[in-house]
C-alpha cells in the first residue's frame, strides 16, 4: 500500500510539473489534467484518515438567538469530506489528526474554520453574514438582493410543494402567484396554459418565456423534473423582461436547479405513489333507469299529439292512468305491452334485445378508472472548494382517469463546476429526458353518445361499432381497442459555460447551449376501427418523425463597482442562435392481408403518400444594462436590447427595446419615522418588450400542393397558398409599472403591492383574404390591444415559537384587457340593436372594439318558456321548455346583430390564492393552499340542441326541463334553437373557491435517523384538489366539461 501510495505521490508531481511547463500550449488538456491532478491530490488525505481517523462531535449554533442550526455544512478542509447537522443543529465526522481543520459554512452566516487540536467536542456559534441574510432573487442574466429591486419580480419556494406530486412545473404554480394564471391540466401529462397579466396579443403565443439556469430555454417544461428547481423567479413587469427583448412581452419564468455544494456526498431518494379519480361524479352518466327516464321526457317534450303518459312505462303509469288507456294512446299497439313501450322510446332492436335480457354496458367505469401514478427520485450531490457536482435521476410512470391517458418519462440532470484556477471557472448543465406519449384514450365524448342498453362486441368477437345499433353513437372504447400508437420524444439539453475573473472586476461569461430534440409518432387504425375499417378501408398507418437541432451562444461581460456612496453594476450582453427542423410524415391504407405489421410495414399499403418538411430560422441579440445605486436607497436601472429574427420581412428585420426603472427605499431616509413600518420602498418602472412567436416564415409567400386528374391521369399541382409581406415587424408591448414594497412589525408582515398599464400594438394576425385575390390569409400587423391591472400579495410570520410556527401567505389579482383598434376599417355596422358609426368589429373572432378579448357575445338568456307562457313562446316559434332570451329591439325575432349582447367574460374577474403553512411539535407540518377564481362564465353546450340528445341518445346528467320539473336553468331535451339568429350558446357561472392542496409531512427524530445513518427521514401524505365549492353544472369548473383529477398521494423522502 505505501509503495503504492508513494508512486501516486511521485505521478502527481509529473503531472504538475508538465502542467506548469504547457499550460498555455495545449489549453485543451488544462481541464483533464486539473481533474487528475485534484483527484490524486485527495489521495493522501485517504489514507491519512485511514491511518489516524477519531471522531470530533458537537452542535451548531446561532450566535445571535442560541438556536440551533441544521443543515450546515462541514468539511475537513482540503478534502472532500465532509458532514452535515442534522435536525437539532448536531453533527458527527471522523477526523484525521489534530492538525486537520473543520469549515463550517451555511447560507447566510459567515464561514468560520476550527483547528481541531485535541478536541474531542466542539461546539461552533455561526454570525449571521447581512448581506447574505438578505434574499436574493435571480434576475435577467444574473440575481440581485431583493431590497434592491426595481422591477416586479416574485420568487416561489419549490420546498412549499415537496409533499406533492408534481409531474411538471406548472403544477405547482396554479394561483400560487399573483398575476401569474396557470390553470391546472386534466391529462396524465399535466401542463397547461401560461400567462402573465393577461394576454398581449390576439393571435401570436402568449407564453411566458423560460430561461433555465440563466440561459433561454425552448423545450418543454415537462422535460424539467421539478424535484431538481431549487428556485423559481418570475419576471412580469418590461424593466425586468426587457433584457431578453423579443422573447419577453409575456414576461419571464426563470429556473435555478439544485446544484453541489462542497462537502460529502449527500443522497437523497424520494418515492410517492399516488392515486387519482374525478373531482364530480354528479355529471357522470345517469344509469339504466336514468337512461329510461331520459328517453321518456325527451319524447314528452317533443310536441307530439299523443297524451303525456303515452311514454311511461306500463309498470309505473302515472296515478289516475289505466293500462287500457296506454295501450289506446297508439292505434295498433304492439301485444307484448314491453315491447310496445320501448318501441314508442325509439329503442333500436340491439337496445331491446339488451333490455329484455337484462344486460347493461356502465359506460362510466369502462370509460373512466382510477388514475394510479408512481414517481421515484435521486439524486447525488456534493464536491470540494473546487470541485461541485450534482446529478439526479427520475422516473415518472402516471395514468390519466380516462382508460387510455398514460404518460411516463426518465428525467436526468448534471450540473458539474470546476474552478480551474482563481481566475477561471468552467461548468455543465446537462438534462436529457426520454418521454412516452403513447396515448390512446377512451372518447370522453362518446360515453355520452351511448345508452347502457348496447353490446360491447359482435358475434364474431370483434368490437362493435356502434354498440345499441345506431351510426349516431359510436363505441367510445373503439380506437383504444383498435389503434395501436408509439409516440417518444426525447430531449437533450446542454449548457457548457466557462467564467472569467477579469483586471478591473470584470467578469466574462462564456456558454454554449446545443438542444437536440428527436419526435417519433407512430399510429396503426386496425379495420375493427372506424378510421381503419370504415374512412380507410383495410387498415390506416402513419410514421411522423421529426428532429430539432437548436443551439445558441451567449457572451456575457458583466462589470460591479463600488466607489463610496455609488455602485455600478454593468451588463453586456451578444446572443446568438439557430434553429432547425427536418420532419417527415408517411401514410397507407388498405394493408390487407398484412395489416398484421401495421406501421412497421408502410410499404405493404395501397395508397401511399409522403410529405417532408425542413424549417429553419435564426436569431441575434445585442444587450446593454446599468444598475446603479446611490447611498443604498435611490435604485435605477437602464437597458436596452436590439434583436434580429429571420421570420419577419426584409423591410423589419431587426428591432429595439429600451427600458428604465427606479426604486427608492422611503424608510432609509433620515426624515422617515415609523415604528409600524420598518420598510416602504417605492418602485417605478417602463419598458418595451416584444413578440416573435409566429411562424419561421410568416412574411414569405408559401407553397401548397393538390391533386387534380386532367381527363387522362392525376397530375400534381403547386400554388401560392399564403401571400407574402415583406413588411411585417414586431409586436411590441409597452408597459409602466407602479410598485411598493411594505414591511411592518419588524418585517413580520411583508405587503407589495403593483399597478400596472400595458399597450400592445402592431398585433400580429393571419387575416383572411378574399378568394378573388387567390390566397388563403397573409400575416400582418393591425391595432392596439390594452391591459391593466392590480397586483396585491401579503405574506406573514401569524407565529413563531418554539413548538409552532405558522406562515400565510394571500396573494390578489385583477386584469382588464381592451381591444383599442383592429383592422382600421370604418364604417357603419348592428351591435347590440344599434347602428354605430365607426372602426368595424371582426364578428367572425367575436373581436369588438372597446371590449376585452374574453368577452362573452351571445343571447341574454333569461331562463326558459314556462306553460303559462305558451302563446308567446309560439311567437318565436318556440315552445314551452325552449330557451327564453331577450328580445332587444321587441321585434318578435332573435337576430344575432340586433339582440345578441355582451353577457360576461370567459376569463376570471378576480383571482385570489390563499397558502398556510403550519410547523408544530418541531417534526409535523401541516400546508393548506386554497384558491378562487371569480366572475367569468363558461359555455354548457349539454343543454342546447345536437349535444344534449345525440340524436336522441344522450346521457350526460343535468337536471333539464319537463313538466314536471320547470326550472329556469336547463331547456327541454327536445329544445329547439332554429329561430335563434347566429345559433345561442347558453352560459354558466364557473368561478369557484377550491381546497387545491392538503398535506401532512412528518420528519423522524434526529435521534433515531443517526441511528441509522440517516440525515433525514421524511414520511408525507397529500391530497390535490379536496374539494371545490362552485355552481358550475359541468365535470369542474376550471376544465368544464373534462373531469379533473383529484390526486392522493403518499410517500417518504430519505437523506443521506
Amino acid at each position: 500500500m505505501k509503495q503504492n501510495y508513494i508512486s501516486l505521490l511521485r505521478q502527481s508531481d509529473r503531472l504538475t510539473q508538465v502542467r506548469e511547463r504547457r499550460e498555455w500550449q495545449n489549453p485543451a488538456k488544462v481541464l483533464v489534467l486539473s481533474f487528475l491532478i485534484m483527484f490524486l491530490n485527495c489521495v493522501p488525505g485517504h489514507f491519512a484518515h485511514a491511518r489516524q481517523a477519531r471522531q470530533v462531535s458537537g452542535q451548531v449554533f446561532d450566535n445571535a438567538t442560541n438556536e440551533s442550526l441544521p443543515g450546515v455544512n462541514i468539511l475537513i478542509k482540503g478534502t472532500s469530506m465532509g458532514t452535515v447537522t442534522d435536525i437539532d443543529g448536531s453533527y458527527s465526522i471522523s477526523v484525521p489528526g489534530e492538525e486537520a481543520v473543520l469549515i463550517y459554512s451555511f447560507v447566510g452566516y459567515l464561514t468560520q474554520e476550527v483547528r481541531v487540536g485535541n478536541q474531542n467536542t466542539i461546539n461552533v456559534n455561526l454570525v449571521a453574514d447581512q448581506a447574505q441574510l438578505e434574499e436574493v432573487v435571480v434576475v435577467g442574466y444574473g440575481t440581485v438582493k431583493k431590497s434592491d429591486l426595481t422591477g416586479s419580480v416574485v420568487r416561489v419556494d419549490p420546498e412549499s410543494f415537496k409533499n406533492q406530486s408534481n409531474v411538471q412545473l406548472t403544477d405547482m404554480l396554479a394561483g400560487t402567484v399573483a398575476g401569474f394564471n396557470a390553470n391546472q391540466g386534466t391529462s396524465a401529462a399535466g401542463g397547461s396554459s401560461l400567462e402573465v397579466r393577461g394576454p398581449t396579443s390576439l393571435s401570436a403565443g402568449t407564453e411566458p418565456l423560460v430561461v433555465l439556469d440563466g440561459v433561454i430555454f425552448n423545450g418543454s417544461l415537462r422535460d424539467i423534473n421539478p424535484n431538481d428547481i431549487e428556485s423559481v423567479d418570475i419576471l412580469k413587469d418590461a424593466s425586468s423582461a426587457a433584457v431578453f427583448g423579443a422573447r419577453a412581452a409575456s414576461g419571464v419564468i426563470l429556473v435555478t436547479t439544485t446544484r453541489g455544494k462542497a462537502g460529502a456526498p449527500t443522497i437523497n431518494f424520494t418515492t410517492k405513489l399516488g392515486v387519482a379519480g374525478p373531482t364530480n361524479d354528479d355529471f357522470a352518466v345517469r344509469g339504466p333507469q336514468g337512461y329510461l327516464d331520459f328517453r321518456r321526457d325527451y319524447f314528452r317534450t317533443l310536441g307530439q299529439a299523443q297524451p303525456d303518459y303515452h311514454w311511461f312505462n306500463p309498470q309505473a303509469l302515472p296515478e289516475g292512468v289505466t293500462l287500457e288507456q296506454w295501450r289506446a294512446s297508439n292505434n295498433n299497439p304492439n301485444p307484448d305491452d314491453t315491447r310496445e313501450w320501448l318501441a314508442r322510446l325509439n329503442f333500436f332492436p340491439d337496445e331491446v334485445a339488451a333490455y329484455l335480457a337484462g344486460e347493461t354496458i356502465d359506460w362510466r367505469n369502462k370509460v373512466m378508472q382510477p388514475g394510479l401514478r408512481q414517481e421515484y427520485d435521486l439524486s447525488i450531490g456534493g464536491g470540494t472548494e473546487k470541485i461541485k457536482y450534482y446529478w439526479s435521476l427520475g422516473y415518472l410512470d402516471n395514468e390519466g382517469i380516462i382508460v387510455g391517458d398514460k404518460f411516463s418519462t426518465i428525467r436526468s440532470r448534471i450540473n458539474f463546476d470546476f474552478e480551474v484556477t482563481d481566475w477561471m471557472k468552467v461548468g455543465l448543465n446537462s438534462q436529457f429526458s426520454s418521454r412516452d406519449e403513447s396515448v390512446v384514450q377512451a372518447n370522453l365524448t362518446g360515453m355520452y353518445q351511448t345508452g347502457p342498453y348496447a353490446q360491447m362486441y359482435e358475434e364474431d368477437g370483434s368490437v362493435k361499432w356502434f354498440p345499441h345499433g345506431y351510426i349516431g353513437g359510436q363505441n367510445p372504447l373503439i380506437n383504444y381497442l383498435g389503434q395501436d400508437r408509439f409516440h417518444k420524444r426525447n430531449n437533450f439539453f446542454n449548457t457548457l459555460f466557462a467564467e472569467f475573473k477579469l483586471p478591473f472586476g470584470i467578469t466574462f461569461r462564456s456558454s454554449y447551449q446545443p438542444r437536440i430534440e428527436s419526435v417519433r409518432d407512430y399510429n396503426y387504425w386496425s379495420p375493427e376501427t372506424i378510421v381503419g375499417g370504415q374512412d380507410y378501408a383495410g387498415g390506416r398507418a402513419t410514421r411522423f418523425e421529426s428532429n430539432t437541432y437548436e443551439w445558441m451562444v451567449d457572451n456575457l461581460l458583466k462589470w460591479n463597482k463600488e466607489f463610496g456612496i455609488h455602485n455600478f453594476d454593468v451588463t453586456f450582453l451578444y446572443n446568438l442562435e439557430k434553429n432547425r427542423i427536418y420532419s417527415s410524415s408517411m401514410a397507407n391504407q388498405t394493408f390487407l392481408p398484412s395489416a398484421i405489421l401495421g406501421y412497421h410495414g408502410m410499404q405493404f399499403g395501397g395508397d401511399p403518400t409522403i410529405e417532408t418538411d425542413d424549417i429553419t430560422y435564426t436569431g441575434e441579440g445585442l444587450m446593454g444594462r446599468v444598475n446603479y445605486t446611490l447611498m443604498g436607497k435611490y435604485l435605477f436601472t437602464g437597458s436596452i436590447r436590439r434583436d434580429g429574427f429571420s421570420a419577419f420581412g426584409r423591410e423589419n428585420p431587426r428591432a429595439v427595446f429600451p427600458a428604465l426603472a427606479f426604486a427608492w427605499q422611503i424608510s432609509d431616509e433620515s426624515f422617515y419615522n415609523s415604528s409600524l413600518i420598518d420598510q416602504l420602498k417605492m418602485r417605478l418602472s417602463w419598458g418595451v418588450n416584444g413578440n416573435r412567436d409566429i411562424g419561421p416564415y410568416s412574411s414569405f409567400a408559401q407553397m401548397g400542393s393538390n391533386q387534380y386528374y386532367n381527363g387522362s391521369q392525376v397530375q400534381m399541382g403547386i400554388f401560392t397558398s399564403t401571400l407574402s409581406n415583406p413588411g411585417l415587424s414586431w409586436e411590441e408591448t409597452e408597459s409602466y409599472n407602479l410598485g411598493f414594497d411594505i414591511g411592518i412589525l419588524a418585517n413580520r408582515i411583508n405587503l407589495t403591492l403593483d399597478y400596472y398599464d400595458m399597450s400592445t400594438v402592431n398585433l400580429l394576425v393571419d387575416r383572411s383574404l378574399p378568394r378573388v385575390t387567390g390566397f388563403a390569409n397573409v400575416t400582418t400587423n393591425i391595432g392596439e390591444l390594452a391591459n391593466r391591472g392590480f397586483e396585491a400579495t401579503l405574506g406573514a410570520v401569524a407565529v413563531n415559537r418554539p413548538n409552532i410556527n405558522w406562515r400565510t401567505n394571500i396573494n390578489y389579482s385583477m386584469n382588464r384587457n381592451k381591444i383599442i383598434s383592429l383592422f382600421g376599417d370604418t364604417g357603419e355596422y348592428t351591435l347590440q340593436g344599434q347602428t354605430i358609426s365607426g372602426e368595424i368589429p371582426d364578428f367572425e373572432n367575436e373581436w369588438f372594439i372597446g371590449q376585452p378579448i374574453d368577452v362573452v357575445w351571445d343571447y341574454n338568456i333569461l331562463g326558459t318558456w314556462q306553460v303559462e307562457e305558451a302563446q308567446e313562446a309560439a311567437e318565436f316559434n318556440l315552445r314551452p321548455g325552449d330557451i327564453k332570451a331577450e328580445d332587444v329591439d321587441g321585434n318578435g325575432l332573435y337576430e344575432a346583430l340586433q339582440d345578441k349582447k355582451f353577457i360576461g367574460f370567459s376569463q376570471p374577474r378576480h383571482r385570489i390564492g390563499f397558502r398556510n403553512d403550519v410547523t408544530f411539535l418541531r417534526n409535523f407540518t401541516v400546508s393548506l393552499f386554497i384558491r378562487a377564481d371569480l366572475g367569468h362564465l363558461r359555455a354548457f353546450p349539454p343543454s342546447v340542441a345536437g349535444w344534449s340528445t345525440f340524436d336522441r341518445r344522450s346521457t350526460a346528467n343535468y337536471p333539464y326541463w319537463t313538466p314536471d320539473n320547470r326550472t329556469n336553468d336547463y331547456p327541454r331535451l327536445s329544445v329547439n334553437d332554429s329561430p335563434f339568429g347566429g345559433g345561442v350558446m347558453p352560459y354558466k357561472p364557473s368561478s369557484f373557491v377550491r381546497i387545491q392542496d392538503l398535506s401532512l409531512s412528518y420528519n423522524l427524530p434526529s435521534a433515531l435517523t443517526q441511528r441509522y445513518k440517516m440525515q433525514n427521514l421524511r414520511i408525507f401524505g397529500s391530497v390535490r384538489n379536496l374539494y371545490t365549492f362552485s355552481d358550475w353544472p359541468g365535470w369542474d369548473p376550471e376544465s368544464g366539461l373534462t373531469p379533473m383529477p383529484r390526486i392522493v398521494t403518499v410517500g417518504f423522502n430519505i437523506t443521506l
